[in-house]
């Protein structure tokens, strides 16, 4: 590839673009990559403010190159190659070195390393959550220090991380050691704590209470331990008291703020008076109690605890709107917590009405069924030869455009994620 940087001033039809000098996402170009075929390209390139492209001048017209004038446009020129598959050996792409340029109030993320190395520290404090509720099924002793290290690690590690931690939690088999779904709940629950507003010390409380909030299934028989839906009604009554006899287990071990006992007490309490222990007025709930309890809902829809069968983000995310029309939960907190996630969240392998599949690379507020991808598998699922950005919001609105049909595991694809966004970042 003989590249070339140019001024906008110099563009003509026949030249094939392989670069701009601002994000792709803030311009009308489904493809970074095309022979400018038509006039109208240059109106678009020029219209979004680009001052530099860079040229291939293989694939089309250098600046010299003489344009034909018996007509008012150049000829078209033969369609390039198929361009070579992007590997991890490919140079480090233009977008990165002008990110490494920005001036300090503008940050970027390199998407692929941000996925890969908070993978690394979740898997840490995975283990350090499974060594806490081992020690305390098998000894009873509660190793606080411990609680005190995973629970800071979470609120340092999940700042400016947030998408990257959501991605993480997602669509899984229920498993009776509960290591995953306590540490999911714990992670959420303070990002949706900073999200409302929430003092650092409340979120630092809500942590521990999410580590611990089911510390009292290791109270109860084996025999309990699986899908609510599979458990008599003598065993479900057996099972409403975990919260009571986790909070009295955890106080014979160690001390614990009031706020952390209350939250553990009341993390299973509804607004509407359905939930349990029932000798608790729904009026005097908490925010923090009733962020646990959303929360934990929430994971436990992904976990298949309730039915046996895991639900997807999106369908888990509507059973949590119902559960706050009806005044199970509370609404206003489930419409935080709804944005907060994003319907499609960021790292999400998804696949159109197309055929074609991307991952999602961020989300807009204004339109969570609307996220910015970048797609890497042809309607065919087969890999594309370059990975292509696609913003909904550059859609003209006269046809009906391409929609997201399901949210994929994309393990099950055969795709890695940080491999595929290894040359990506975003603004």
């Amino acid at each position: 590839m003989a590249k070339k940087r140019i001024p906008i001033t110099s563009v003509k039809v026949g030249m094939y673009l392989c670069g701009i000098d601002r994000s792709w996402l803030d311009t009308p170009f489904l493809r970074h990559r095309f022979l400018i075929r038509a006039a109208e390209d240059l109106v678009k390139l020029q219209g979004c403010g680009i001052q530099e492209i860079t040229i291939d001048t293989e694939r089309g017209l250098d600046v010299d190159s003489e344009e034909r004038t018996d007509t008012p446009e150049v000829a078209p020129v033969s369609p390039p190659p198929p361009a070579p598959r992007v590997t991890a050996t490919v140079a480090i792409a233009p977008e990165v070195t002008r990110i490494q340029n920005l001036p300090e109030t503008v940050q970027g993320k390199a998407l692929g390393a941000e996925l890969s190395s908070i993978t690394q520290t979740r898997q840490y404090m995975l283990q350090g959550v499974q060594d806490i509720l081992e020690t305390l099924a098998q000894t009873g002793g509660l190793a606080l220090e411990q609680v005190n290290h995973v629970t800071q690690s979470i609120m340092a590690d999940t700042l400016d991380h947030e998408e990257a931690y959501i991605a993480l939690i997602r669509t899984r088999e229920f498993s009776p050691a509960l290591y995953d779904h306590a540490l999911a709940v714990s992670t959420l629950s303070v990002l949706l704590a900073r999200a409302v507003g929430l003092e650092d010390s409340e979120c630092q409380d809500l942590a521990v209470a999410g580590l611990l909030h089911d510390a009292g299934l290791s109270k109860i028989p084996q025999t309990i331990h699986r899908p609510l839906h599979d458990l008599s009604d003598s065993e479900m009554a057996i099972y409403q008291t975990h919260p009571k006899r986790g909070l009295d287990f955890l106080l014979q071990q160690s001390p614990l703020t009031d706020q952390v006992q209350t939250y553990i007490r009341e993390h299973h309490v509804a607004l509407d008076g359905s939930g349990y222990p029932a000798n608790i007025d729904p009026a005097t709930i908490q925010p923090g109690s009733r962020i646990l309890r959303l929360v934990d809902e929430y994971d436990e829809l992904l976990s298949g605890h309730h039915s046996g069968s895991p639900l997807t983000v999106r369908k888990a995310l509507q059973s949590l709107y119902q559960q706050g029309k009806k005044g199970t939960l509370d609404a206003e907190l489930v419409g935080k917590f709804i944005n907060l996630i994003g319907i499609y969240p960021t790292y999400s392998f998804v696949e159109l009405s197309t055929g074609e599949r991307g991952i999602v690379t961020a989300n807009s507020r204004e339109n969570l069924l609307h996220p910015t991808i970048l797609l890497i598998q042809d309607a065919a699922h087969q890999p594309l030869p370059e990975p292509i950005p696609f913003n909904f919001s550059v859609l003209g609105t006269d046809a009906p455009g391409p929609e997201i049909v399901k949210i994929l595991p994309p393990e099950e694809a055969g795709i890695q994620l940080d491999s595929a966004l290894e040359d990506w970042v975003s603004l």
